[in-house]
Formats: C-alpha cells, sequence, structure tokens
C-alpha cells in the first residue's frame, strides 16, 4: 500500500457494492429459512381468505406440478381444491430427461384432461406438459404459487428438497434474476394415505406377470381406470 492510500485511510465500499452485498446477505438467509422451513399445507386445507400474497393481493393463476405417474384420487382431490380456490390452475407434468418411463409425459397428461372433464372437476383447469425448469414456464405464465402435492414433508420431503431448492435459487443463480416464486406443499387426505403413484404401478407390473389387468377403481377415478391398468400393464 502506498503511503497516499495509507493517509487516506482503507478503501471505501460503494454504494452500489454495499447495497450489492447486503441484498445478497439477506437473500441467501431468507433462502436458507425456506429450504429448511418450507410452507406445507395440511388437512384441511385452509380457505382461500387464509392466504395473501406479499403484495396483499389474492393469488389467481397457481401452477400444480407433479410428473403424475399416474395420476390417482390423491391428485384429484387436491386439484379439486385448486380448481375451487383460484381462477385458474396450471396443471405441469414435468418431464426429466434422465428417465425412462414406461408411459409418456404426453400421455399422462391425456389421463389429467380425461380426469378433469369426466370427474366434472369445477373451474378453469389447463394441462401442460414442460420440460426444462419448471419456475421458467410458472414465471412466463405468470403464475402467483407453484404447488407439488405430497403424502406428507416427513415421508417425501427427502425427495422434494432438491427440487425445492431449485424452485428457490434458480431464478437468482440460473437468471433472470428475480426473486423466486413460492412453493407450496400441499399434504394429501388422510383417507389417501395409502395411495401412491408406485403402489399402482408395482399393481400393474404384477397383473402383467400374471396377464391379466389389474382392478384399479380404489386408487384412480373409475374414469380412467381401465386406461391406466391398460398403459402401466403393457410391456416395455
Amino acid at each position: 500500500m502506498s503511503r497516499e492510500d495509507m493517509e487516506h485511510g482503507p478503501p471505501r465500499w460503494s454504494p452500489l457494492i454495499w447495497g450489492s452485498s447486503v441484498f445478497l446477505a439477506c437473500s441467501l438467509l431468507l433462502l436458507a429459512r425456506c429450504l429448511y422451513w418450507p410452507v406445507v399445507l395440511k388437512y384441511p386445507w385452509p380457505s382461500r381468505k387464509a392466504e395473501l400474497l406479499r403484495s396483499g393481493e389474492e393469488p389467481r393463476r397457481v401452477l400444480f406440478a407433479g410428473s403424475f405417474n399416474p395420476p390417482h384420487h390423491g391428485h384429484l382431490a387436491m386439484l379439486r381444491y385448486l380448481a375451487q380456490r383460484y381462477n385458474e390452475v396450471i396443471v405441469v407434468v414435468g418431464v426429466n430427461p434422465d428417465k425412462k418411463y414406461l408411459v409418456s409425459p404426453v400421455e399422462r397428461a391425456a389421463i389429467i384432461k380425461q380426469i378433469v372433464d369426466k370427474e366434472k372437476v369445477q373451474g378453469k383447469v389447463r394441462v401442460e406438459v414442460v420440460s426444462g425448469y419448471i419456475w421458467r414456464f410458472a414465471m412466463k405464465e405468470k403464475v402467483s404459487i407453484m404447488f407439488r402435492g405430497i403424502r406428507s414433508w416427513e415421508k417425501d420431503g427427502g425427495e422434494e428438497r432438491f427440487l425445492y431448492f431449485l424452485n428457490l435459487c434458480g431464478p437468482i443463480l440460473l437468471g433472470p434474476l428475480k426473486w423466486p416464486l413460492p412453493t407450496y406443499f400441499l399434504e394429501g387426505k388422510p383417507e389417501y394415505n395409502h395411495v401412491s403413484s408406485t403402489l399402482i404401478r408395482n399393481l400393474c407390473a404384477e397383473g402383467r406377470s400374471k396377464g391379466k389387468m389389474p382392478d384399479l377403481s380404489e386408487f384412480v377415478p373409475k374414469s380412467v381406470s381401465s386406461r391406466v391398468g391398460a398403459a402401466y400393464s403393457k410391456t416395455e
């Protein structure tokens, strides 16, 4: 350090650098809090008036994301609730290029559309297949909240935490440098705690090995039980 620098004291941070550092530190602290204490909506689910955005406005368009591999009674109960509560629900079937599915995302989306139609889900519901980051799609669609369906955080939290981290940090680290959308986890109705997509796939695999179609009416809506059974009982 030169004598001139010593006489003038240590260099001062510019207001821009100082402000950016404070913003980054606060953002990281808030993200850490959200990551370890996620918003989990337990059943019975709250009424519409119980929830407002930070802006004080009621959320209108929400996103309900999952693999829906396959969709079942638990998913339908959540979809009914969201469709009655919000002006529009976008159901997103995510595409993971690293996974190989017996039933394509397009076929799963078609099954969800059939459920919405045949089960007379009240409200505006749109079904989309999305590859890439779902939070980017959500921001493009001006979604207020992203929802994920779980049995409970204790059972599914470990698997959900990575996707939750992407939803929180993606907009900040990967661009377009926006504050992340809130992600809420919707716990299923207790009466459907025994129902899971994995269970249904296993039943179909068992039926396939025995050469007969499984009875899935206990697990999926009757309007699509035959379609789901046929789709998931076929050989790869």
